[in-house]
């Protein structure tokens, strides 16, 4: 089976490919690299060289042998002149094959997933309309059929000139790459390592080592030139060309096909090509020049043409840029296809490389390129196109003052902002930079400025989006109060995402300050936003003051009674306001429920703190519905910014529920989310959950590693919430790995700081006391746990059920040394309200202790009950860890605890055991001795001598070799 691109350049029957000359190392690397993936093993395959060195011809290679070994060939390539386009060379690799796919085929995805996919891919088609977009959903689908693609055979997804990518592209690349997709499946990239981005570069690095083969492709030898050019061309001629070239294969073709001598480095006709990458040296420029101006009148025409309307074009799109009849246009075509300038594809053509293409562009004079994309432009509108597949032509071609075009880019930039909203953001500046600016179009400029303000929002450009929400700012009118309070927030949120709420206040209380009465309805946005300021910069009672001038004001709409209630929570809950906090709930629910989605959109960062809080007093349950029905909202209207808090808020409540399997994902996503927006506050908080879940669930060493992400990523002063929420994990994960003597000090500072009045957090502080408590009990220390349960008594509240039963829990732990009857008796206590409320994991703790205390104090059959019924709420969790504790606590009773088997023992290579086969893979992972030792909690000395028996039981002499000997078993275990 083969893709529509493949056709064009990937197989034995195109007849303008060259033959492929030496490469016999790259092509061995590539069949080991299919082998690979052969037995279900994703594999990243980078081709890297300067332009013209030969990838795009290796990638043609590459697509022959994985259809020899009946893999689906799907290939796409990115163009230097549509880097607008969002998506657009994955769109170019699937399109043609997804609309061959059966009906039964595409049952296999859900509604959702076609709809999604349906926004970028013509070839899905479905029942229901398209639905926006968000990135993060629109990856996961993406990820999901190329699974769907490769169960047959296997997949090799060719995308080529990857450093001309979108945006979008790269961020899909490193979705892929975070969350290798499952199956046989190749994703082979080619790109000029000049000219990658550091977005694109960045992405790349994320592939394992073991899934990832680069190739540096390099110019040909000499000896390989000459085999190229051939035995017709003479010597002195060979050497000239091989010189002039230095070996790059395109050049070498390029100089050839002229006749005479290589023109000279600073040919005149150079200047004819500016715009050629400064990549190419002088005589290739020229070279191609001359193979351009060789060609017919009509034939350099439509070349032109054809380089305006696109990487692929139609030959009636070609007659209409270049103002020729399309009979004409085909007769030149023809023309062109004869001089291999350009290759048929079924009814569309294109350039046989991308810099023949580029050429062609450079050497057309700026006016007539500005016409001709007019005129593809219109005639795409003719065909119906929509405003986005118009707006590459548009933004190279309207002239200033357009005001349709101006409409046609905005109309554009909503269609496609919630998938790319840096596409969407570069097609608003363009129609900004169209717009007059004058007394009439100032309200539309304004209109323009928010929404790209917003774009840049989404897309993480927060530099740029605070200025035009600034620039918004100076131009509306001080009586357009609504609007004004818009840009305010948007500059606010931008302020406070690049980790200055200083700023983002400042923003605010000048705008409150401008109004006419500080008491106009109008005001209410900027209070809520500015009380959402207080509140996370550790300013509780100055946001309960906010929020009560709130009331002041006449005729609150019901949207705007709704967010105050919603974030009225956090600082009652703050205060120690439990029942105050719980009828604001309450509130929060009969106001809600009367709101459309259209009323609660706006609203969406207080109802991030209101779901929060609502986690913070308890219910979890409840606030798992509301977050399902506001992340939905936040997907659909494009606000990433928000979706990453409320994400890493639905992981905390599924992991503290005990849904550790559920949470996992979820965590992760808000992760993804979060580096997709750019904001070093959001990763804190996204990271801090993630921490949590991964330490809840036994991930020791992972949990430590996101926990010290997120205070990389944490800039902000001690007193902001998320900051310290994030020591607090940090905290957590110390010690529940049982690092005491790090974990100590690092509780003590969490606990402090949950103690203090502006982020005084009952909740967090009492998991901290217990995982302390529980930690100085297994250490064999359980009294020094008496000063913390003395502290947990201190500050919980008796309406807070769950804050009742941990603080009893505490107790419990801190009395099992020296009165274990009654620790057992609290800690019973303790795991019946946990159960009835449903937190499994804190069930399973509180049963643990139980178990021990009852066996401590001489009923060992009660004991052991206790710890089966722990181990099983444990196991059902997921949470690793603790399920270990429970069963080494079993044994310790005399208890026969079976080891937990997931079938048959997998045979290991070369008669090596579980442990030095876990070493060699990190050794292959690039980990040194140290960080191995770490990893696997073993000293040194044990990691030499593992490796030791590696060496000698695998016949390598040295570390580098492990991959190769072992890469093969390390992909299938």
């Amino acid at each position: 089976m083969t893709g529509r691109r493949e056709r064009t350049r990937g197989t034995a029957e195109d007849p303008g490919r060259t033959p492929l000359v030496g490469r016999v190392e790259a092509l061995r690397v590539v069949d080991k690299t299919l082998d690979r993936a052969g037995k279900g093993a994703f594999q990243l395959l980078e081709l890297v060289g300067e332009p013209g060195v030969g990838k795009s011809r290796l990638l043609a290679e590459a697509v022959a042998a994985a259809r020899g070994k009946a893999m689906l060939t799907l290939m796409g390539r990115a163009s230097e002149f549509e880097r607008d386009a969002p998506l657009a060379a994955l769109a170019d690799a699937l399109d043609d094959h997804l609309e061959t796919l059966s009906e039964r085929q595409l049952t296999r995805l859900s509604d959702s997933e076609r709809r999604l996919l349906g926004s970028v891919f013509a070839g899905i088609l479905t029942d229901v309309p398209a639905e926006a977009a968000d990135r993060y959903r629109l990856f996961r689908a993406v990820r999901n059929l190329l699974e769907l693609l490769a169960e047959s055979g296997g997949l090799m997804l060719v995308l080529d000139d990857v450093h001309w990518a979108d945006e979008s592209s790269v961020e899909l690349l490193d979705h892929l790459l975070r969350h290798a997709p499952r199956g046989r499946i190749v994703v082979a990239v080619a790109y000029r390592p000049g000219q990658a981005s550091p977005q694109l570069s960045a992405a790349l690095a994320l592939a394992q080592p073991t899934r990832r083969v680069r190739l540096d492709v390099v110019p040909l030898t000499e000896q390989e030139a000459d085999e190229l050019l051939g035995p017709d061309v003479n010597r002195t001629r060979r050497q000239e060309l091989y010189e002039a070239s230095g070996g790059n294969p395109f050049y070498l073709e390029a100089l050839s096909r002229m006749g005479g001598s290589v023109p000279a480095q600073r040919d005149t006709l150079n200047a004819a090509i500016p715009s050629m990458t400064a990549e190419v040296p002088d005589t290739v420029r020229a070279a191609l020049l001359m193979e351009l101006t060789s060609l017919s009148e009509h034939g350099q025409l439509v070349a032109k043409a054809a380089a305006v309307v696109g990487d692929e074009f139609e030959p009636a799109a070609v007659a209409a840029a270049g103002e020729i009849a399309e009979a004409d246009a085909l007769t030149a075509l023809d023309e062109l296809v004869a001089r291999d300038v350009v290759r048929p594809d079924a009814a569309r053509f294109r350039f046989r490389h991308p810099l023949v293409r580029n050429a062609a562009y450079a050497s057309a004079k700026a006016g007539w390129r500005m016409g001709a994309h007019g005129r593809a432009a219109h005639f795409l509108r003719g065909k119906g196109a929509q405003p986005q597949m118009l707006a590459h032509h548009v933004v190279n071609s309207a002239p200033f003052g357009d005001l349709a075009s101006v409409g046609e880019l905005a109309s554009a930039a909503r269609a496609v902002v919630s998938r790319a909203p840096a596409t969407a953001a570069h097609w608003l500046g363009s129609a900004l930079r169209l717009l007059p600016d004058n007394d009439a179009t100032r309200p539309t400029r304004c209109n323009l400025l928010l929404e790209l303000a917003n774009a840049q929002l989404s897309s993480g450009q927060l530099r740029e989006g605070r200025e035009a929400a600034r620039e918004a700012l100076q131009l509306l009118p001080a009586e357009d109060l609504a609007r004004r309070a818009i840009a305010a927030r948007l500059c606010a949120t931008m302020e406070r995402m690049l980790g200055s709420r200083e700023a983002a206040k400042a923003v605010l209380l000048t705008e409150l300050r401008k109004l006419p009465n500080p008491l106009v309805v109008e005001a209410a946005p900027l209070y809520l936003r500015l009380a959402v300021e207080y509140i996370g910069t550790g300013q509780a009672a100055e946001c309960a003051r906010m929020l009560s001038e709130m009331g002041k004001l006449d005729h609150l709409d019901p949207a705007t009674a709704f967010a105050t209630a919603a974030l009225g929570v956090m600082p009652a809950y703050i205060a120690g306001d439990i029942p105050g906090a719980l009828d604001l709930l309450d509130e929060v629910d009969r106001l809600m429920a009367q709101l459309t989605i259209a009323e609660i959109t706006p609203w969406m960062d207080t109802t991030a703190w209101l779901c929060w809080a609502e986690l913070m007093v308890g219910r979890h349950a409840q606030a798992l519905t509301r977050l399902d029905r506001v992340i939905e909202i936040a997907r659909s209207t494009g606000q990433q910014f928000v979706l990453a808090y409320l994400l890493a808020a639905k992981a905390f409540a599924l992991g503290r529920l005990g849904r550790l399997a559920e949470a996992a994902p979820v965590a992760e996503e808000g992760c993804d989310i979060a580096r997709l927006v750019g904001s070093g506050e959001a990763q804190t908080m996204a990271l801090t959950s993630q921490a949590l879940i991964l330490a809840w669930s036994g991930e020791y060493p992972a949990a430590l590693k996101a926990a010290s992400e997120s205070a990389l990523c944490n800039q902000q002063p001690s007193k902001v919430y998320w900051s310290v929420l994030s020591e607090c994990a940090r905290s957590l994960v110390l010690i529940y790995s049982r690092d005491l003597q790090a974990g100590r000090p690092a509780v003590e500072a969490a606990c402090e700081a949950f103690e203090s009045g502006g982020v005084r957090d009952e909740t967090l502080l009492l998991i901290c006391l217990e995982a302390m408590a529980h930690a100085e009990a297994i250490a064999g220390n359980p009294s020094a746990g008496l000063p913390l349960a003395d502290r947990a008594d201190a500050i919980r509240h008796p309406d807070h059920e769950v804050n009742v039963a941990v603080a009893d829990l505490i107790r419990a732990h801190a009395l099992s040394g020296t009165d274990p009857t009654t620790s057992a008796k609290l800690a019973l206590q303790s795991a019946d309200t946990l159960a009835s409320l449903d937190y499994r994991l804190e069930e399973g703790r509180a049963r643990l202790r139980a178990g021990q205390s009852l066996a401590a104090s001489g009923d060992r059959a009660a004991g052991l009950k206790q710890l089966a019924i722990a181990a099983e709420l444990f196991a059902t969790s997921g949470a690793r860890g603790l399920h270990a504790q429970a069963a080494e606590a079993q044994r310790r009773l005399g208890q026969r605890v079976p080891v937990p088997r997931m079938g048959r023992r997998q045979e290991l290579p070369f008669g090596l055991s579980q442990r030095e086969f876990e070493v060699a893979r990190l050794v292959v992972e690039g980990r040194t001795n140290a960080q191995i030792a770490e990893r696997l909690s073993l000293s040194l000395r044990t990691v030499e001598t593992h490796l030791t028996r590696v060496f000698g039981k695998t016949g390598v002499p040295a570390r580098g070799g492990l991959g190769r000997v072992l890469g093969p078993h390390l992909d299938q275990s």
